[in-house]
């Protein structure tokens, strides 16, 4: 792994690494309750330990939902005004620059994070949809399924789209960790250990 290149980024100001730090600890959450969490089904209500996993699971769900749209409103509205534009980088010149990051992975050098990487604010871009799309169908289960876990024609094609969107939350969340373990541990750059630092305040 090249680990040629600058060990400094730019960094996200304290108001974005807080919102990415609480939405990874809740989306972590939610995704280790689920190895273990039992939907309620007709035949098979839930009681004890079963309940209890799945209605924390419900709940984390309203939480994200709640953070993925702060952290939504703080792209839109704050972060100096970038924070969209990081997420989905479609000018000429940034996607000329994600082809360039592309390129660079061929020959093991990882792109850099922080606000000046495009890559990797392109996939994150596409993780917090992703997210979203997830804590979204989730919402319309905590209010439309009954406790019996009976479906009808919304709740039913909620919980699959759930489902089918909670394997893009999983990749993302795999490929997300990973990437902050090379930067930490390959490329010894700051990138993670910025992120965990919610002392400093900087713009955005």
């Amino acid at each position: 792994m090249n680990t040629t290149h600058s060990t400094q980024h730019p960094r996200w100001g304290r108001t974005t690494r807080f919102l990415h730090m609480g939405l990874a600890l809740i989306v972590s959450l939610q995704l280790l309750n689920s190895l273990v969490m039992e939907a309620p089904e007709p035949d098979h209500p839930l009681s004890g330990l079963e309940a209890l996993l799945f209605h924390s699971h419900a709940w984390l769900g309203m939480t994200a939902l709640a953070v993925v749209l702060l952290h939504w409103a703080w792209s839109l509205w704050g972060a100096g005004g970038i924070g969209m534009r990081h997420l989905f980088p479609w000018r000429a010149a940034e996607r000329t620059a994600i082809a360039q990051e592309l390129r660079g992975l061929l020959t093991l050098r990882l792109p850099p994070g922080g606000p000046t990487g495009k890559l990797s604010g392109l996939i994150h871009g596409l993780g917090i949809l992703a997210v979203t799309g997830a804590a979204l169908t989730g919402a319309v289960l905590f209010f439309a399924l009954p406790e019996n876990g009976q479906t009808n024609l919304v709740t039913g094609a909620a919980k699959e789209a759930h489902e089918l969107i909670s394997t893009f939350v999983w990749t993302y969340w795999i490929g997300h960790v990973m990437m902050g373990l090379l930067h930490h541990f390959v490329t010894r750059d700051t990138t993670l250990r910025d992120m965990l630092n919610l002392r400093a305040d900087q713009r955005g």
